[in-house]
């Protein structure tokens, strides 16, 4: 890492936040944000867009929605840090993180309060001004609006009673970079002119009725203003690293500055010619789409493919050095450290420590099958090495074809103490991506958005966040088992049989899957009309520009979908339900030490004077030590709840799916649900991950624990998430090679995905004694990584309790 980068990296407020709020229960410990660091919230795009708004009454959505971020880009604050070699900027400084009032204002003005949890974010006078700005908004902002429209019988599925989390997040989507760098901004512009002239055609011709014709020319028309204020956006970066140059003494720092301005230049209408031009157009697109005209998670950027060949001809031109390319990676790191979000404090408990979750892929295969990798993989992975940080995590693909060296290197970087990359298996994935109907040459381009969440760059999959919300599978069986209620006799769902005529399993799956059913229907039903709100409210002119079709149908990314569309249901505890239902099993219809009345008393009672009956369901067999009677029950489970939530419409007439998301929502979720018979107790975490075994449960060693994963078919199930801790010695040295037969087994069964902790818990018990001697101490949560000290001292606890394998 050079000095460049160290200091650039120290002088970055990290914006991550800290748990604020697990479940219903606020925490008391600390701040909302890392001690030292003065965040702010930025009202300067809220007053623009509210601005825009009030001058547009009069104007279609679209074009409204266009207008809106016109104004935001000819306006908002620009700046260049001293040092940086890449710019671009979403709020107005580097402490700020800014504000969408069209989404949000409810929470957003109570939290920010005086004496609330985000109070600090805003002074006394900059609070009264957001009052001010949200009375314009209240009755326009989406989030809550769909209270307004739920069914008789269905007024409050969109609360938070302990079943399922329904929670409108950010949205996924990863644009055409590829294309992008082939024809450049002036390219799209000119796509969107040609379109126009074509509609206009056959409006004369009528080959077009007139309605069609308004529709499809106000969505060109936003399009056309949406892209062109870009291209002025960049030019005016280039304007300001001009003057800045034409000021500067320093001939190093002015040549820099000369380059940047020349950079952006050149990209504001045209493709890229060199490896930093490259970088340097991909942040500006990813700021826009991500935080400037809505707020975004992921990125889903294949990088290693889409800038090699700049790199080459850098290389060959003599413009750049290996280490040179390896500092512009190292300061792109940088712009994603920048960046942040403020989040619900009840959202903190399912997300806390993460930032902005923007995932990078490396590696894979191209359009004929052909291994991608290159030297770029290698630096991007070496850059991470180096700067450590919690942004951008690394998705790296995993295929038969990779050579010896790229598989050492992957080895490495994860035995630096790195939670990166997180590996995905190609063999699975291409296989799961046909059986939905993706044709072979773009399954093969796939990409990881964020997290678990697929996406095929370039095409118009465009969804939220958790798209449904998280769903608590432990709760279902909870409320199987007492007849619909809470253990202390609440009505949270519907009737269902009483467990004293349950005379099998399957009655007590039967059971669990009626409230399953029940429950489901309520999400989806929120979750649908959340959707609808968003296509009827807040069109994407210039995220649509740059995916596939949307210029060619004149249509909204909000106004169709790329097939198979992936709007998903994020499952969790899945585990916790298959080791309770083995532990039903084996004590009640195997060994019959007891009755299922007896075990449903011990839960009420939170196993209180029941220590025995614990000790045999704790004892009872669990998931992740290669055992059929658990391992199936998973399985089987697995497939039966993945039917049911395909059997459900999204708006589009696609088939809902099952995501295998789940950044820390099993914590959450574990405080609201009462015990199981796996032996967890009232308000204890669900496992890990959505596949992972149970904390401490995993007991014959790193292979038996593939192999439980393995038999849950990721095609008949779904793109599970599997969490697995490693002292770093294990993949050192003579283990190294271990190590490697290890990940070619995780290949070769056709496990979907496996992300690491590389760190002992001798550290992390250090790190929380004293979190001001590792700041930058990196874990892996669940789909995303967090600096340690930035989780909640429980959340830290929940980790540590992972197995530490070892071979």
């Amino acid at each position: 890492m050079t000095k460049r980068t160290i200091s650039l990296k120290v002088e970055t407020p990290i914006k991550a936040h800290h748990t604020a709020q697990v479940g219903f229960t606020k925490l008391e410990e600390g701040e909302a944000f890392r001690q030292g660091y003065d965040i702010k919230l930025d009202l300067e795009r809220a007053k623009l867009l509210t601005d825009s708004y009030k001058e547009t009454e009069d104007k279609p959505t679209p074009i409204r929605r266009a207008k809106a971020f016109e104004n935001i880009l000819a306006n908002m604050t620009i700046f260049i840090r001293d040092k940086e070699l890449l710019v671009g900027n979403f709020a107005r400084d580097l402490k700020s993180v800014t504000h969408y009032p069209e989404l949000q204002w409810r929470w957003v003005e109570k939290t920010t309060a005086p004496g609330q949890v985000y109070g600090d974010l805003l002074d006394d006078g900059q609070w009264e001004e957001l009052k001010d700005l949200h009375k314009y908004w209240q009755p326009r902002a989406v989030h809550g609006m769909e209270r307004q429209y739920l069914p008789k019988g269905m007024e409050d599925a969109w609360r938070f009673k302990g079943e399922y989390l329904f929670s409108y997040h950010w949205e996924h989507s990863t644009p055409n970079y590829e294309k992008l760098f082939t024809i450049g901004l002036k390219g799209i512009l000119d796509e969107i002119e040609q379109r126009v002239e074509r509609l206009d055609k056959e409006a004369v011709n009528f080959t077009i009725n007139a309605s069609e014709y308004a529709d499809k020319k106000i969505f060109l028309d936003g399009a056309k203003i949406s892209v062109s204020a870009v291209v002025s956006w960049i030019r005016r970066y280039a304007d300001l690293a001009a003057e800045k140059a034409e000021n500067e003494n320093t001939p190093e720092r002015k040549k820099e500055l000369s380059q940047i301005a020349e950079n952006c230049k050149t990209i504001s209408q045209n493709p890229p010619e060199t490896f930093q031009q490259a970088l340097q157009l991909y942040w500006f697109i990813h700021l826009l789409v991500n935080f400037i005209e809505l707020p975004q998670v992921g990125s889903g950027i294949r990088l290693d493919k889409v800038t090699t060949r700049f790199y080459e001809n850098d290389l060959k031109e003599e413009r750049l050095t290996r280490e040179s390319a390896q500092e512009l990676v190292e300061n792109l790191y940088v712009k994603f450290l920048e960046t942040g979000f403020l989040h619900p404090p009840i959202w903190t408990g399912v997300g806390g420590g993460g930032l902005g979750w923007q995932s990078i892929t490396i590696g894979g295969v191209d359009e004929n099958g052909n291994d991608v990798c290159s030297e770029v993989t290698n630096i991007i992975l070496d850059a991470m090495q180096e700067i450590k940080t919690v942004a951008p995590p690394l998705s790296f693909r995993w295929h038969d074809k990779l050579q010896k060296k790229t598989i050492d290197k992957v080895i490495e970087t994860l035995a630096s103490g790195l939670s990166e990359p997180a590996i995905f298996n190609d063999k699975m994935m291409l296989q799961r991506l046909m059986a939905y109907g993706v044709p072979i040459k773009e399954a093969r381009d796939y990409s990881i958005n964020t997290c678990m969440w697929w996406v095929i760059p370039g095409k118009n999959i465009c969804f939220r966040a958790s798209n449904s919300g998280q769903f608590s599978l432990p709760k279902m069986l909870v409320l199987a088992m007492n007849q619909g209620k809470t253990f202390d006799g609440i009505q949270l769902s519907c009737d269902s049989p009483d467990p004293s005529t349950f005379n099998s399993l399957d009655d007590i799956i039967d059971a669990f899957m009626i409230h399953f059913r029940h429950n489901l229907k309520r999400l989806l039903m929120v979750s649908n009309i959340g959707d609808a709100l968003y296509k009827k409210y807040l069109p994407r002119p210039f995220l649509s520009s740059l995916l596939d079709g949307c210029i060619e149908r004149a249509q909204d990314c909000r106004d169709w979908v790329y097939e198979p569309d992936y709007r998903d249901v994020m499952l969790i505890g899945i585990n916790n339900v298959a080791n309770s239902l083995a532990a039903l099993k084996k004590i009640i219809f195997d060994d019959k030490k007891a009755t299922l009345l007896e075990v449903i008393d011990a839960l009420k009672n939170n196993w209180e004077g029941k220590e025995g009956l614990l000790k045999d369901c704790l004892d009872a067999p669990k998931f992740g030590n290669d055992d059929d009677y658990v391992d199936l029950i998973c399985r089987d489970v697995s497939i039966q709840l993945t039917e049911e939530v395909s059997t459900h419409k999204t708006i589009y007439g696609t088939n809902w799916c099952v995501d295998g998301s789940a950044a820390t929502s099993p914590f959450m979720l574990g405080t609201m649900c009462e015990a199981t018979p796996d032996g967890r107790k009232d308000k204890e975490p669900f496992h890990d991950g959505t596949i992972s075994p149970s904390m401490g449960t995993d007991l014959n060693g790193p292979t038996a624990t593939l192999k439980s994963v393995s038999k849950v078919d990721p095609v008949l199930a779904w793109n599970q998430l599997f969490n697995q801790t490693f002292q770093p010695e294990f993949l050192k040295g003579p283990y190294a090679d271990v190590f490697e037969n290890y990940l070619r087994t995780f290949g070769d069964l056709g496990v979907h995905h496996v992300q690491f902790s590389i760190v002992g818990k001798e550290l992390l018990q250090k790190a929380q004694d004293h979190p001001e001697n590792h700041p930058d101490l990196l874990v892996r949560v669940c789909g995303y990584s967090a600096y340690f000290v930035d989780m909640s001292r429980d959340v830290q606890n929940w980790l540590m309790d992972r197995t530490s394998q070892s071979f």
